[in-house]
This record gives structure tokens, sequence and C-alpha cells, in this order.
């Protein structure tokens, strides 16, 4: 068997040889008192399965998120899913025919061209406070949005997500701004530049763009709060009005629409109502796009917790 295996072709049963990199790593304590450790892993193609070790020791705290290694396992099924029985495991060594990069999934965009983009749209403003603000918040975050994912599990979950999250969306919203002349381009620009810039304080990446954690304050804030804590401070420091510095954070506060989701406002702006669903188109589209990528035409995705549980379905236009 090839060591760089797809987990979607690993069948029930087998017996697996296999390169794969740790996406999550957590040592627990079993009912009897034992330990085992329970992990996601990923393959080279972007798939991931559960695995388990059982009768692990202590030392197994050290298997972290990002590390490489090379399992022995059975793959089995529980609850309908495919699942590793792991027999032995080892990280990456010198010498071995593997590269890290293969299993890092990454923006389709170059990040300097992404970065570079927002840049031009920012240098076209009329509004010469809201790009003192924007372009002031986008530096001081430059180097982690190059590899930043957007989320831990969820949509762009990728090196570099953020930024090619905000690059898409920032191209949807120059068109609709064509499209709806009487809305201020500016507001909705900066609204789409900032509304997630502070995730790269909520969670704690590594460079290849996987989450380990949430920060303190991404658990006990979240990405909107703490992106209305820098608006306000960045615009005491600019020197920016307050009507500036409100209609911004605003449109944070209220991009994610439902109280449950953590906005207590709807917009109250036309700039706010585009920002959310502009968000939301590119958030469902990337991720319908993933979950139908190797799906046969005329079949069905499994459900996706992001698309409300959905099986999307693939046409076969030859049936």
């Amino acid at each position: 068997m090839s060591k760089n295996e797809s987990i979607k072709s690993m069948e029930y049963g087998q017996n697996v040889v296999s390169f794969l990199m740790i996406k999550e790593s957590d040592l627990k304590k079993a009912k009897n008192d034992s330990l085992y450790l329970d992990m996601i892993l990923g393959d080279a193609y972007g798939n991931q399965a559960n695995a388990k070790l059982w009768n692990a020791d202590g030392t197994m705290a050290s298997y972290k998120t990002g590390d490489l290694v090379l399992v022995d396992a059975l793959v089995q099924k529980f609850n309908g899913r495919l699942q590793l029985r792991i027999n032995r495991l080892r990280l990456v060594e010198e010498g071995d025919d593997v590269n890290i990069e293969d299993f890092v999934d990454s923006a389709p965009e170059n990040p300097e061209n992404m970065y570079a983009y927002m840049m031009e749209i920012l240098a076209d403003y009329e509004n010469e406070e809201l790009r003192m603000l924007t372009e002031y918040m986008l530096e001081e975050k430059k180097d982690r949005l190059f590899y930043y994912p957007a989320a831990k599990t969820h949509h762009h979950a990728i090196k570099a997500g953020l930024l090619y999250h905000t690059f898409s969306m920032l191209k949807l919203a120059v068109e609709l701004a064509k499209l709806y002349p009487f809305i201020d381009r500016d507001l909705l620009f900066s609204g789409v530049i900032l509304h997630d810039l502070s995730k790269v304080d909520e969670m704690v990446s590594n460079e290849l763009g996987i989450v380990e954690d949430y920060s303190k304050e991404g658990k006990l804030l979240g990405h909107i709060i703490q992106g209305i804590v820098e608006i306000d401070k960045a615009a005491a420091s600019l020197g920016i009005s307050s009507e500036c510095r409100l209609l911004l954070e605003h449109l944070l506060l209220s991009h994610h629409y439902h109280a449950e989701y953590g906005s207590p406002k709807k917009p109250l702006l036309p700039e706010g109502e585009l920002l959310h669903y502009i968000d939301m188109i590119d958030a469902r589209m990337f991720t319908m796009e993933k979950v139908l990528r190797d799906v046969e035409p005329g079949s069905f995705a499994e459900r996706n917790m992001t698309l409300e549980y959905r099986s999307m379905y693939k046409p076969d236009w030859q049936a």
C-alpha cells in the first residue's frame, strides 16, 4: 500500500500504513481509567478521519496539532463513519519520503496578490477616515493574514483561508456596489475587510494554517467583540470621528445577523445587510465546492453541519 493513500480509499477491515497529519490530538481517560489518544488525522488530499490509540501512556501527550506521523492502523467503522484504530505511530523521521507541504490545504490564490488587491481597493477610497483606519488595522495583522485560516474546522479552514475569504468577499462587494449605487461603497468595503480580521487573535494557529486552539480572549469574547475593541483603540489613536467609528462597529456587531450566532443587533444599515449576505454567500459556496469536489456525478455528498446538515447533489447531465 502507498504510504500516501487517501483516507477515502481505505476500506473497512483493512490494515493501513500511511503518513498522516495530526489535525487535533487529545490524551483522554477511559471509563476504566486507562489512557487513550483521541485524534483527527488528515491525509494529503484534504480528507480527515477520527483515530484512537487505546492503552496509551503519558508520553503520548507530546503528539500535537501539525505533527506529521506514520500510522499503522486498522480501518473500522463507528457511527457509520470511518475510524482508525491505531496499532503504532511515530513522528516523521529524516529520510522518510514525505513532504509536509503536501498535507497543507492552502488558499488557491497567492497571499501577496490578495493583499495587494485589498490595498488597491483602499487606495481608491473617497473617505479618507475609512481608508486610514482600515489600512492601519490591516497592516497591524498583515504577517498573520498570510497563513491564518478563517476557522478551526468550518469554512475556509485552510492556510491563508482568512485572507482568501476576505479577498473573495471584497470582489463580490465591488460588483454589488455597482448594482446599488446608493450605498456607501467605502463603508461596505471596510466592513468586508475588517469583519473577521480579529480572528487572528481569536484563534491560535501555526504557520501551516492549522488552529491548535482558541485564545483565552477568543473563548471569553470572540472575534466580533475583539474587533470592536480594536476599532475603538485604532480610532482613538488616529483621531477618527465618532460617526465613522460607530458605523464600522455596527457593521462588525451585526454581520452574523442572529443573536445565537453572536450578533445582538441585526443590520440597521444597507451596507451591513450586504455584508451579512456576502459573508454567507462566500462561506457557503466555499463549503459546497469542497463537499462536492470528490463526489461522483449523480451522487450526493455527505451531510454537512455548516450547510445545516444538507446533503448536496452533483448533477449528472449524461444520465
